[in-house]
């Protein structure tokens, strides 16, 4: 019987097409603030914003912690 398997590392990739996506969000609410949309809008968008940068960044710097 073999031994268990390493899990492969997944590509930084993902963590940079996060980053995009979020950066992408906060030019959107820029350019909607600039466009005169209501403030909750642009908000939302760089509250979603957000949560992409954070999983980029996530990813980035390690991604899931393993078990010893």
């Amino acid at each position: 019987m073999a031994g268990p398997t390493k899990k492969p590392r997944r590509s930084p990739l993902l963590g940079w097409w996060y980053l995009s996506i979020g950066g992408g969000f906060l030019l959107l609410g820029l350019n909607r603030l600039l466009a005169g949309e209501p403030a909750w809008a642009v908000g939302l968008r760089w509250a979603i914003a957000g949560g992409f940068l954070a999983l980029g960044y996530f990813e980035l710097a390690g991604g899931p912690r393993r078990r010893r």
